[in-house]
């Protein structure tokens, strides 16, 4: 199966495992009057939506360039990611000021062995997705299921916490301290978003180093150095690179300076060196958009 029509594949099947996690943990959570388990339900929801539009994406992906957009639809890819972060972040957020609020007004009744229950399976449910996008993340090397691997990463952090917090409000209750009980489902609704809150702002932050094309530091090495000895082993006088790195798109410029006077060179000859470049640079495929100028002025580079 071509590495394009798994990764859809495998993101559409994630999608149908979302909404159905999703839909479930909305009623129980309306069901048992757990503001915990609906923000589970809730933060399900925004990850389909980011899910649906990463099915969209790979396909665009798929297509290759185009006449409008002729290096391809690689720069979706990492803003899909920066919006799917800033989308979690926000989620996250509120339910910061929900969990604080709850706990500043007393708390709430809770049906706690019931929650325990829809909170551990949706934990395990979360668990064993992970684990699969993980793998397929790997093998793809797909930043799209990268990304939604980790949205059921923290799915599974969420709901582990919440079954656990459940069981001690339980405890707590049977033990005649309902007081103690009551503050639980508000309590454990803030320290999941705060435990949660790192993981989108780390993709906020990786997407957003591709988003402004900040070179990525062993790339930028690994083809400075590539540049440079294929430069003194033909004779050039001096180079440059450039780099930069859209989703699974590497983007790599080389420009290589003559020594004045120096004879003309038959094509044949330029192209094995563009090929020396490719090989030193270890990068000679479809992820990699790679221009080698040649000139005996230095102005040009």
């Amino acid at each position: 199966m071509p590495p394009a029509t798994r990764e859809r594949r495998v993101l559409t099947l994630s999608l149908a495992a979302t909404l159905l996690s999703a839909g479930g943990s909305v009623v129980a959570g309306l069901w048992i009057g757990s503001k915990s388990i609906l923000f589970d339900g809730v933060y399900e929801i925004v990850d389909a939506g980011m899910t649906a539009l990463a099915i969209v994406t790979a396909g665009l992906i798929a297509r290759g360039e185009d006449r409008r957009f002729q290096y391809g639809y690689w720069h979706l890819e990492p803003m899909l990611a920066f919006i799917n972060g800033v989308a979690l972040a926000l989620a996250c957020g509120y339910a910061l000021l929900d969990g604080a609020n709850g706990l500043l007004n007393g708390g709430r009744d809770v049906g706690f062995g019931p929650g325990a229950i829809v909170a551990l399976v949706s934990a395990l449910w979360s668990l064993a997705l992970w684990a699969i996008l993980r793998r397929v993340a790997r093998d793809l090397d797909s930043q799209l299921v990268a990304v939604d691997a980790r949205g059921w990463a923290t799915g599974a952090v969420l709901s582990g916490a919440l079954a656990v917090g459940f069981w001690v409000a339980g405890w707590l209750d049977r033990a005649g301290h309902g007081d103690w009980a009551r503050i639980v489902d508000p309590a454990a609704l803030l320290l999941v978003a705060l435990a949660l809150i790192p993981f989108p702002i780390v993709t906020i932050r990786r997407a957003g180093r591709e988003l402004l094309q900040i070179a990525p530091a062993e790339l930028d090495a690994r083809v400075r150095d590539a540049t440079r000895a294929v430069a003194a082993a033909h004779g050039f006088v001096d180079c440059r690179s450039h780099v930069a790195r859209v989703g699974r798109q590497q983007f790599v410029d080389i420009a290589l300076v003559a020594a004045p006077g120096a004879p003309p060179v038959a094509y044949d000859q330029l192209d094995r060196i563009r090929h020396d470049l490719a090989a030193a640079i270890g990068e000679d495929g479809p992820g990699t958009w790679l221009s080698v100028d040649f000139t005996a002025d230095p102005r040009w580079i």
